[in-house]
């Protein structure tokens, strides 16, 4: 599961959204895959105990089905929504609609071309990019998340990898932490580190 690590950059944008959630909002959050976005929404699910969807409602039918009750709760919590490129424009149409009485956060690792469109432009408080972590992030996110520390060279090496996706770092480390128990010591860790992104296809 996606755990929310308290980065500079993201701590920033979850701010920002919490601040603004403490009003009816429609807002955007933009990010590559793997930028963290899931993470966010889940740590915004846990603090505001928002409704986190992520499947991918496959028609607007669907997406009724599921915001009506929501609609009639009496509660009205705010809805977290991950992934809305992937959701047809009728939909994305009844999510506009829905936002005149509910609060939305919408992820998309793309900016669906509707939403460029006057209308929604218009509706939209704001719009975040979760942009890559910088190499001092990065350290501190591996520290963070894994307990690990490396030195300046081998950091490096994983940056090359990073590629701007942190499951990519995750399924590294994992790999790299049972790689190191293994050889207890036997190989360097720039090997390990190698065979560790080489076990998860990482190396290009």
């Amino acid at each position: 599961m996606s755990e929310f690590v308290s980065i500079q950059s993201q701590e920033r944008v979850l701010s920002r959204i919490k601040e603004l959630l403490k009003q009816k909002s429609f807002i955007l959050l933009l990010g590559q895959s793997g930028s963290g976005k899931t993470a966010l929404l889940r740590q915004l699910c846990k603090e505001f105990k928002a409704l986190h969807k992520t499947q991918i409602f496959k028609n607007q039918k669907e997406f009724q089905n599921f915001i009506e009750p929501v609609l009639q709760s009496e509660s009205k919590p705010i809805v977290l929504l991950d992934e809305v490129g992937m959701y047809d424009e009728r939909t994305l149409e009844s999510i506009r609609i829905y936002s005149d009485d509910l609060s939305f956060v919408l992820s998309s690792h793309k900016k669906p071309k509707i939403f460029n469109k006057e209308h929604f432009k218009s509706r939209f408080q704001a719009e975040f990019k979760l942009k890559n972590l910088d190499f001092g992030e990065l350290k501190d996110y591996i520290k963070i998340k894994h307990g690990l520390d490396f030195f300046p060279k081998e950091l490096k090496l994983i940056y090359k990898i990073y590629q701007g996706n942190l499951r990519n770092i995750d399924k590294m480390l994992k790999s790299f932490k049972e790689l190191h128990s293994f050889y207890k010591g036997q190989k360097s860790v720039k090997y390990i580190l190698n065979l560790s992104a080489f076990e998860n296809a990482l190396l290009g």
